[in-house]
């Protein structure tokens, strides 16, 4: 390929960032998947479970404690381009209003709360405190995104994950029992330590600590998008939670190994979109709706092209992750990429919605899937095994999609979307997974398609490459 067209590309902040991105995000996920070995053997089944349900309550916590707040940065960039740093420091402030108020009342209720969600009053106040510190280390990233500034991303990201690490190693080997306190408490003191100095940063910059417009602005962006944020972590844990319930224990395990596998597609996908968003937040406001219509296409390409290549591997990287036990689970990996990359899709239109401020029917769409997902579930698991949330997880992507798409032509005036592009995507991503499971256990056919289909996709972008070049 043309080696003045790709220094061209890379001077592209989209596409620089769009990398910086992707290899903090895998970096980040990576020391995770890397490190779930480890702890599961340090923390027994009992204390890894406990942790994991810990995580899970940390996600639906964060999310009641600051309203979702995390969810006006990029919108706040473009309104409020010149006194952004104004809006972060007053919007923390508000959250620390909120997340005050919680404490008092978890520390009065915590005895009902623990019970409710089946965690002792320690990891109740726990919950609680890490829930606003990780959501200033969330938000003080979602910020960094849109500015661009992915250096300082990187530093913070991969920094506070091997601190986490490390730190959760020693803390476990001090603990005689309980081990899990050892983890839980790595996961606090970090996101505490981050918290404080983003903070302090934050409040430095910005310099204003109440202020009633940048207060009103962010609830009502925030608040309706609480359901959207909540129905978002329903669709993602629902099925292993239903499946131990229907099936066992032994069940969930496989179908959680294969989840965690097909997750890749969803990193990828958080990484691109960490770089996609800001673009295209600050080509709306300046109107270059052709650029951004073309920029979709190679976008949803490209994206298509990376999900071919990881269906088609998807065999190996279970096999290097794990063992013979979970080799059953392998088949539902293409299809939980499936379901990720229709979630890929709706967050294409869905992001016109965020910008355009309609987050009440943001929420709807995912409420809807939510529970689409959770009633399939219900009445098909326990007929046709672990294998039927994978294909329950895909129609309740398609109906996002579908809703998203139709919605985003109703909220705003100008046709940013057109299907065409959306409808080859899907083509693709249904071809790949089709073709994979014809030849999945011909380990040469399999990768001999592979080669030869990205060589034509690599003949077919340097040619397209080179017509750019000319322009």
């Amino acid at each position: 390929m043309n080696i003045d067209f790709l220094k061209r590309l890379y001077k592209s902040r989209l596409v620089k960032s769009g990398i910086w991105f992707t290899v903090g995000t895998f970096f980040v996920q990576g020391i995770s998947f890397i490190t779930m070995p480890i702890f599961t053997r340090l923390l027994g089944t009992t204390g890894f479970g406990i942790v994991t349900v810990y995580t899970t309550w940390l996600s639906v916590f964060t999310t009641l404690i600051t309203l979702g707040l995390v969810a006006t940065v990029n919108n706040a960039k473009v309104d409020f381009k010149e006194r952004y740093d104004e809006f972060a420091s007053s919007v923390l402030f508000l959250a620390t209003i909120f997340a005050s108020i919680w404490l008092i009342l978890g520390f009065v209720f915590k005895k009902q709360i623990g019970t409710i969600i089946n965690l002792n009053n320690i990891l109740v106040m726990f919950l609680i405190i890490q829930s606003f510190f990780g959501f200033i280390v969330d938000f003080s990233n979602a910020k960094l995104n849109a500015e661009y500034k992915y250096k300082k991303y990187l530093l913070i990201s991969i920094s506070s994950a091997i601190l986490n690490t490390i730190l959760a190693i020693i803390l476990i080997n001090n603990f005689k029992s309980d081990k899990y306190y050892g983890r839980i408490d790595s996961l606090l003191i970090v996101a505490v330590i981050y918290g404080i100095i983003l903070y302090v940063i934050a409040m430095k910059k910005g310099k204003k600590l109440i202020n009633f417009e940048y207060w009103k602005y962010a609830l009502i962006l925030s608040i309706p998008a609480i359901v959207h944020l909540l129905s978002g972590v329903i669709l993602q844990s629902v099925d292993t939670v239903m499946i131990n319930s229907m099936l066992g224990p032994s069940a969930a395990g496989i179908y959680s190994f294969a989840y965690k596998i097909g997750m890749i597609m969803y990193i990828v996908w958080l990484a691109c979109n960490k770089a996609w968003v800001p673009w295209f937040y600050e080509n709306m406001k300046e109107k270059n709706y052709e650029d951004i219509r073309q920029k979709i296409k190679y976008y949803i390409m490209i994206f298509s092209i990376m999900g071919f290549v990881l269906i088609f591997i998807s065999p190996e990287i279970g096999k290097i992750m794990g063992t013979k036990d979970f080799y059953s689970g392998l088949d539902y990996v293409p299809l939980i990429m499936v379901g990720y990359y229709f979630q890929f899709l709706y967050s294409i239109p869905a992001n016109l919605e965020f910008y355009t401020k309609n987050t009440k029917l943001l929420s709807l769409g995912t409420l809807i899937a939510a529970l689409t997902n959770v009633v399939l579930n219900y009445i098909l698991i326990p007929r046709y095994g672990a294998v039927a949330a994978t294909w329950t997880t895909i129609i309740a992507y398609i109906i996002l999609f579908l809703y998203h798409y139709f919605i985003s032509l109703r909220v705003f005036d100008i046709r940013i979307f057109t299907f065409k592009p959306f409808a080859y995507g899907i083509l693709s991503i249904v071809s790949s997974s089709v073709i994979f499971f014809l030849v999945k256990n011909n380990l040469i056919l399999r990768y001999g398609i592979l080669i030869g289909t990205l060589a034509i996709l690599g003949y077919q972008i340097k040619k397209i490459s080179i017509k750019l070049m000319k322009k």
